[in-house]
């Protein structure tokens, strides 16, 4: 081996940072073949540029990094610290191959992605939308402007820190999780998304029936008998008609939006539902 591939390298916080940053693009591009695999490729330039001075050697570096890649990119942010650190090795000499750098990415994007899904999109984020649709549904403005400031600033933030993390941990950091630690993860996220996500569908999903009916001398309201059997059995029956209809019937939530505003509309004209007091 020549003396430059001996020498041990090391890369700057200002390359790790510029990784960090172009995570946050990481969307932008996708394409059918190899997904995300360009969005990656053009997160690892900064760090290559600086490990590998030779313009094949660079070349090289980017042409292994346009393999097949998908993963949630909260979680990425893990995979893209972990992968600076085996170039970092194998631009010092180490003996990793084109192929160890893509088994391993390929390797991680399945824990990753299941654990980003159930912790960010599944967890995290219907609780932050949930406490600013209950702020707004009482009359607070800060409600939508907390829900951007807060699911972007923990997003940024946490891309931002799982790079670091990534990049100090190295092949360590995926080695004591096994699928079942990840399945403990998703169903732990889970649970408790359920939890917050039934608790908002009785406190910001309202329907009442107008129904009513006389016996007698008196009035009788179908809303007070369904309130003494079932409290909110209208909006969670509203929630379940549309959960059907997104998972089962697959719907698409534009769709579903327009039913729901015919449903409204016709319900109201028909006086079966009324304006909850």
């Amino acid at each position: 081996m020549s003396e430059e591939k001996q020498e041990a390298k090391k890369v700057s916080g200002k390359a790790l940072m510029a990784t960090a940053r172009r995570i946050l693009l990481f969307e932008n591009s996708v394409n059918f073949e190899r997904m995300q695999s360009l969005a990656f490729t053009y997160t690892m330039i900064p760090v290559l540029k600086e490990l590998y001075k030779k313009k094949e050697d660079l070349a090289r570096a980017l042409q292994r990094h346009l393999q097949f890649y998908n993963c949630n990119v909260f979680t990425s942010a893990l995979i893209s610290g972990v992968t600076v650190a085996m170039e970092e090795k194998k631009a010092s000499g180490e003996n990793i191959t084109d192929d160890s750098i893509n088994s391993v990415k390929t390797g991680l994007m399945g824990p990753a992605s299941g654990i980003g899904d159930a912790l960010f999109w599944g967890t995290f984020v219907p609780i932050v939308g949930g406490i600013a649709a209950s702020m707004g549904d009482s009359g607070n403005v800060l409600g939508p402007i907390l829900h951007q400031i807060i699911r972007i600033g923990v997003f940024v933030a946490a891309v931002f820190l799982f790079v670091k993390f990534g990049y100090k941990q190295g092949l360590q950091l995926f080695s004591f999780i096994g699928q079942g630690a990840v399945d403990k993860i998703k169903q732990g996220a889970t649970i408790l998304a359920s939890v917050v996500i039934g608790g908002l569908v009785a406190t910001l999903v309202k329907a009442q029936t107008a129904i009513s009916w006389t016996s007698g001398e008196s009035e009788v309201r179908l809303q007070e008998l369904i309130d003494q059997i079932l409290p909110n059995l209208l909006p969670l029956s509203i929630f379940v008609l549309l959960f059907y209809l997104l998972n089962r019937r697959k719907w698409s939530p534009l769709l579903v939006i327009g039913f729901v505003f015919v449903l409204g509309i016709a319900a109201s004209y028909f006086n079966i539902l009324a304006i909850p007091e």
